[in-house]
């Protein structure tokens, strides 16, 4: 047990210069104390640094320590402010809840304000906070510590963090900013694959009703005779289940409403980044393959899985889809067999889809992202609410100047 008392916080701020840990470490270690927690800054030639320091082994008294680690400040320029550290407070420094929260959207006053108070009602403590982006849009990441988070009686401790969770992306949809939350240790592994849910999130909403349209009336298709519901995806589930009703038409026919689809801003340039980071790109859709065929010829997928309707000799569709048939219950599935030829885990996977029942396969993955998610959608680390698709990349801790020399690259 350590001695009481003897345990002390030491911050120090001040202009950077060489050697300034050293001689604060250095002047610990002349005394015998050990360090049991440091945080160090520097940025734009400002030094910060934080430690708690174990003094209880130390044969000097208390007012020599503190007059000593006071030296500091003359001998440095650096400004040192000293203070006990309670035994009790202790436990915390070995029980973090590190995550990594990105917030991004269009610039105005108080989004950072607005954010802070809300980890400060839930006690939750801000330990670092970076600009990725200013300017006219903005991003910022924040690193923070759930652990002294308050937490009601009859909550567990994952589901506090859902709750905490999801009155954060409340306040942001309130900011119209869109927010992921990570895990830090997630965070800060590797991902290797990254997984699109194609019509929900490649397509243009837009382009995509235009195209059910126009096929629903090639087929002579009244409203009251498919069992379409309100969602995109219920809509192309029931296309792809009366396959049946194209039989009889030219493929060619069929496939030129394809020409209707246009990809959400940003689509290709993303897909190019990531490709040239060194992701492994896949598409998912249980729609038609010609929904996949622009986007893989243009920026070279490693692979993309979607419907085929037969066609005969004649290029006349039989009414019947090619096997294996893609439905939302086996993309999973996919994922899995994906998974087992690139030898990855779940947490080296991004998977970016609407968020909808349809796109559940997205949910134990090492970051999930909704993209524009409907009003019912299902748990994800992140809700991405802009019609810039790329601007998921800041969720991967990519700065703006980095962001545009990526998007400099010539990528179409």
């Amino acid at each position: 047990m350590s001695e009481k008392g003897k345990i002390i916080s030491l911050s120090a701020i001040g202009l950077d210069c060489p050697g300034l840990v050293s001689k604060i470490t250095n002047t610990i270690y002349d005394m015998n104390g050990n360090i049991i927690d440091v945080e160090e800054n520097c940025r734009k030639g400002l030094f910060s640094i934080f430690l708690i320091v174990d003094f209880s082994a130390s044969p000097r008294t208390m007012k020599e320590i503190t007059a000593a680690l006071d030296r500091i400040s003359a001998e440095t320029g650096l400004k040192v402010i000293l203070g006990i550290y309670d035994e009790s407070e202790l436990s915390y420094l070995t029980e973090k809840e590190s995550h990594v929260v990105t917030i991004l959207g269009e610039d105005k006053p108080g989004i950072i304000a607005k954010i802070s108070t809300f980890f400060h009602q839930y006690h939750i403590n801000i330990e670092s906070c970076r600009m990725i982006a200013r300017g006219k849009f903005f991003s910022m990441e924040m690193g923070i510590d759930t652990s002294q988070m308050h937490v009601q009686p009859d909550l567990s401790r994952e589901q506090a963090i859902d709750n905490m969770k999801g009155e954060l992306k409340a306040v942001c949809k309130e900011l119209n900013q869109s927010v992921v939350i990570q895990s830090e240790d997630i965070y800060q592994k590797g991902k290797k694959l990254i997984v699109f849910d194609v019509e929900s999130t490649l397509i243009q909403e837009e382009s995509l009703k235009e195209f059910l349209e126009k096929v629903q009336g090639k087929a002579g298709l009244q409203e009251g005779e498919t069992t379409f519901k309100d969602t995109r995806e219920d809509k192309m589930q029931t296309l792809i289940e009366n396959a049946r009703v194209f039989k009889g038409m030219p493929i060619r026919d069929f496939e030129k409403f394809g020409g209707i689809l246009e990809l959400n801003p940003g689509a290709l340039e993303l897909i190019g980044i990531l490709k040239s980071m060194g992701f492994k790109i896949a598409l998912l859709t249980s729609g038609f393959n010609f929904f996949v065929k622009r986007i893989f010829e243009a920026a070279g997928v490693d692979y993309a899985f979607s419907n085929a309707l037969k066609s005969d000799e004649k290029g006349i569709i039989t009414g019947e889809l090619e096997e294996p048939i893609i439905t939302s219950d086996t993309k999973l599935e996919i994922l899995d067999f994906i998974m087992n030829v690139e030898k990855i885990r779940f947490d080296q996977v991004i998977a970016v889809g609407d968020g909808s029942t349809g796109s559940h396969f997205i949910e134990n993955v090492g970051l999930s992202i909704a993209f524009k998610p409907q009003e019912k959608s299902i748990k994800t680390d992140g809700v991405l609410s802009s019609d810039h698709l790329w601007n998921m990349l800041y969720c991967l801790g990519i700065p703006k100047g980095q962001l545009e020399k990526h998007l400099k690259g010539g990528f179409s």
